[in-house]
């Protein structure tokens, strides 16, 4: 069941996926970035002594405290530096003390070398088995990338582990045209897959038309891609490309076929081709996290096999963002929906009802409240 809690601007829905934030890029060098390093390590083992280092790790997952700590930390809440350096620093500030949980990761070549050095690193808390973290750092980066196609290229990626072995993924996409970034948190608590995999979904942009193939929507569409790769040659698959291709030309538009979308943007249209060789590669893959993690399967090849899954074999595809979001009554200005006054009076009564009840101690709407009051002290 959906839970929502109010706040001045929004109503959040915390869902069972993903949670992304969209930030702004920036540049330049932190002049701070030494004191960052101090106040980080010393917050982490503050909060480590308080809420245990599991719980520690665990709020990484959510993006409202992550983006509450850069703040602290002294970062814009909606700018892209607020994950890259705050996990920076905080990598640096916990490497070689006794507080139990590592940073590892960073950017480009230092997202690769995290995973060789996850070994070394971790083995400074006492873990000792990071197969798991190495998959897990592979296989959310082909999800993000492959998977879940809306536009942003992960280009930064951070693991928030324990010493008991408990980890939260953050990955960081950019969007090149628009010049923003889109955050995406994973947890061991909720485990490794492809299916709705991530732990909650936050967006101020919602893009029009996003290939999902994580969603439950597009189940059927994994199995019919893995079922294409196992009895189909390639030379065929690619035939079957080419029909896709010559039906997209001939109507101008795939979306007269999928009539709830709007225009498909280019960066989602067909693939040319399909690389045979990667093909032959993923032939006999056992699941879908398999054939993510093939070497040469990209978002090409998945969008690919996609559309043909979709528009040969009649399979099911979700083309919309996983993100949502919806304003708390809707705004003066009608956008996205006028405000809706009468919900206003009944989330008004509500509220003075909850206070009357845990005023004689009702214990319910007593927990109502205060998870309300959290929210609200959050956004401040």
């Amino acid at each position: 069941m959906t839970k929502f809690f109010f706040t001045p601007k929004l109503i959040i829905f915390w869902m069972k996926r993903v949670g992304t934030a969209t930030l702004w890029l920036t540049e330049g060098p932190v002049p701070h970035f030494r004191e960052m390093v101090e106040l980080g390590r010393e917050i982490m083992r503050a909060l480590s002594m308080h809420v245990g280092y599991e719980e520690a790790v665990r709020r990484f997952a959510d993006p409202f405290w992550l983006s509450s700590l850069a703040c602290a930390l002294g970062f814009e809440w909606d700018t892209s530096g607020q994950t890259t350096v705050t996990l920076k620093a905080l990598s640096h500030g916990l490497m070689g003390t006794d507080i139990p949980v590592r940073v590892l990761g960073g950017k480009g070549a230092e997202m690769r070398m995290a995973q060789l050095e996850a070994g070394k690193l971790l083995a400074e808390i006492g873990v000792r088995e990071v197969g798991e973290i190495r998959r897990a750092m592979r296989l959310t980066t082909s999800v993000d990338n492959a998977a879940l196609q809306d536009s942003y290229d992960i280009y930064f990626q951070a693991a928030v582990v324990s010493e008991s072995g408990q980890w939260v993924i953050i990955n960081q996409g950019m969007n090149t045209v628009n010049k923003t970034a889109r955050r995406y948190h994973w947890s061991s608590d909720r485990g490794l897959g492809v299916e709705e995999p991530h732990t909650e979904i936050l967006s101020e942009t919602v893009e029009d038309v996003v290939l999902d193939l994580t969603s439950t929507t597009s189940a059927e569409t994994r199995q019919t891609i893995l079922e294409m790769l196992e009895d189909t040659p390639p030379s065929r698959l690619n035939q079957d490309l080419a029909q896709v291709k010559a039906l997209a030309r001939k109507q101008h538009t795939l979306t007269s076929v999928f009539e709830e979308l709007p225009t498909i943007p280019m960066h989602l249209s067909p693939p040319n081709r399909l690389d045979e060789e990667t093909i032959r590669r993923a032939k006999n893959v056992s699941s879908f996290d398999e054939l993510l993690t093939t070497q040469g399967v990209g978002a090409a090849t998945l969008r690919g096999l996609a559309y043909i899954a979709a528009l040969v074999y009649g399979s099911k595809v979700s083309w919309r963002d996983p993100v949502k979001f919806s304003y708390a009554f809707g705004t003066k200005s009608g956008k996205p929906y006028p405000v809706n006054r009468a919900a206003m009076l009944e989330a008004a009564e509500f509220i003075k009802q909850a206070v009357m009840a845990s005023k004689m101690g009702d214990e319910t709407k007593l927990t109502v409240l205060r998870r309300l009051n959290s929210v609200l002290d959050s956004n401040h």
